[in-house]
């Protein structure tokens, strides 16, 4: 687990290969994007990232599910620090997910917009305890934007992975989960969006 709330993120140090490696890539994730990160999110992200690259099982399928997560952290019977860890657990889950393997929603009854929900639901409620720490405010009014970053920052490029979804496949994920890196990518294919109505390929 990151650093426990009463830490503040500003202090969040790069230490070891890990956070390197994500520091310098969430930086060139930004760049090509064009989205720019606050340093606390930044900070955040990539220790988050170092975090579930060192425990690849928090995040699996043989995890509890967000949605069970959420209601235990916000029982009655936590409060204190418990309550704060377990939202964390949960939001940092639900961001990872939705930046790193989005894809693994195809397979499951909820959707990306759900796992999204559960993650700001989750920051939301730690920034009402926490309001001198703006980063977990942030990261539930961002979380699509940071999720996004996330993604660019851990998938390889078509070229390098030798594997690229198919326009169709782009679109019909689109359609399901609203993903704007989908959304970027169908855009540059010359593909027009429009989620009320029919899309043109141009």
């Amino acid at each position: 687990m990151p650093d426990s709330p009463s830490d503040s993120s500003s202090e969040l140090t790069f230490e070891g290969t890990l956070e390197s490696y994500f520091y310098e890539q969430i930086g060139s994730a930004q760049e090509r994007s064009g989205t720019e990160l606050s340093d606390s999110i930044e900070a955040y992200v990539v220790h988050l990232l170092a975090h579930f690259a060192r425990r690849t099982g928090l995040a699996g399928r043989r995890s509890k599910a967000l949605a069970l997560q959420l209601l235990a952290a916000t029982s009655r019977e936590r409060s204190g620090s418990a309550r704060s860890l377990a939202l964390r657990e949960v939001g940092d889950r639900a961001l990872f997910i939705s930046g790193v393997v989005p894809r693994s929603m195809d397979r499951s009854p909820v959707n990306l917009r759900y796992v999204r929900s559960i993650g700001q639901s989750a920051y939301h409620q730690l920034a009402e305890g926490h309001r001198q720490l703006e980063v977990f405010h942030d990261l539930a009014t961002r979380f699509e934007e940071v999720s996004s970053v996330i993604g660019d920052t851990v998938e390889l490029p078509e070229s390098q992975s030798g594997r690229g979804a198919s326009l169709m496949e782009l679109y019909e994920r689109w359609r399901r989960h609203g993903c704007s890196r989908d959304e970027r990518r169908l855009i540059a294919a010359g593909v027009l969006l429009d989620p009320k109505t029919s899309d043109i390929v141009q």
